[in-house]
């Protein structure tokens, strides 16, 4: 699960930060391809028994919530600002600071070069 939740995590990224970059104003709907992955990574988390508090969960179906909202309305901001905020925040619990240090390394490697 740990290549799955990190190719998740980059693929959230990417998306905003090319949608930044690019000024693009399609990230709803080229977000909803990283919808299979999210479901994927909500009902593993689900069923897992990490033993959080009932309000981290809870958080986790808002968020959820807001994707559906936004996805419904067109709402980029919203959208853009429930997986890079919320999403992505879950999945920071599960990778490595080894792998933050390795991003970090080649980030620097490539501005460097």
């Amino acid at each position: 699960m740990e290549e799955k939740i990190q190719e998740l995590y980059e693929g959230i990224n990417f998306l905003g930060f090319n949608a930044t970059y690019n000024r693009n104003n399609n990230y709803v709907d080229i977000s909803k391809s990283l919808f299979p992955k999210v479901q994927e990574f909500v009902q593993w988390f689900l069923e897992q028994p990490f033993g959080f508090e009932t309000e981290v969960y809870d958080n986790l179906i808002g968020i959820l919530r807001d994707c559906g909202t936004a996805m419904k309305e067109h709402d980029n901001v919203l959208m853009m600002d429930a997986l890079e905020q919320g999403v992505s925040g879950y999945l920071e619990m599960f990778l490595s600071e080894e792998y933050f240090k390795e991003k970090e390394k080649s980030c620097v490697n490539e501005v460097k070069g």
